[in-house]
């Protein structure tokens, strides 16, 4: 079905509306159908592309997959970035929380409409909360980066671009070093 959903989806999906993407962004992206050992599904990816715009609609990606205790991992092709995705989401958890909660504070000594509006505003602020916090309950302690199944996909492949989780985590300037140096040993050395 996801295929009928993204055909149809082609012919009004308006890129635009999107933001540009940097390289080093994290997304989550539906990668669909596997074949073999391709990764398929529901997956964090790091953004490659360098100067995307908002006219382009796809990006070359790399694909990230959570560390599974049972499996061996060929460091010739994967590069293991341990807990910095879950670092970088739970520190953003973590500082918008504090934020919230000063807010809240504020409110207390607000009168009338204008302690009405900021509530709301607050309650959305929550809301976005319970959405990274579930985020961060389904991520596992462990990433590694599948540097040989760089792809490239079509934007309409971004999960939930509306309310995005992700938005402001980027991979550290350490970790995009590592990926070009093993990126140079796969495929151009």
């Amino acid at each position: 079905t996801d295929f009928s959903e993204y055909h149809d989806m082609e012919r009004t999906f308006d890129t635009t509306k999107l933001k540009t993407f940097k390289r080093g962004d994290i997304i989550k992206v539906n990668l669909g159908f596997n074949i073999g050992h391709e990764l398929g599904g529901l997956h964090y990816c790091i953004v490659l592309t360098k100067y995307d715009n908002p006219y382009s609609d796809t990006l070359n990606v790399i694909p990230l997959s959570s560390i599974k205790n049972n499996k061996t991992y060929n460091s010739k092709n994967c590069i293991d970035l341990g807990d910095e995705i879950y670092t970088l989401l739970n520190n953003k958890f973590q500082n918008n929380f504090e934020k919230v909660k000063k807010e809240i504070n504020l409110m207390k000594t607000l009168e009338g409409e204008v302690q009405h509006s900021v509530i709301n505003e607050i309650s959305a602020k929550l809301d976005y909360l319970e959405d990274v916090e579930r985020e961060l309950k389904k991520m596992k302690h462990g990433t590694i980066a599948l540097i040989s199944q760089i792809t490239t996909i079509s934007k309409i492949r971004i999960f939930n671009t509306k309310n995005n989780i992700l938005h402001g985590i980027k991979a550290t300037n350490t970790t995009l070093n590592l990926i070009d140096n093993k990126i140079m040993e796969l495929f151009t050395k």
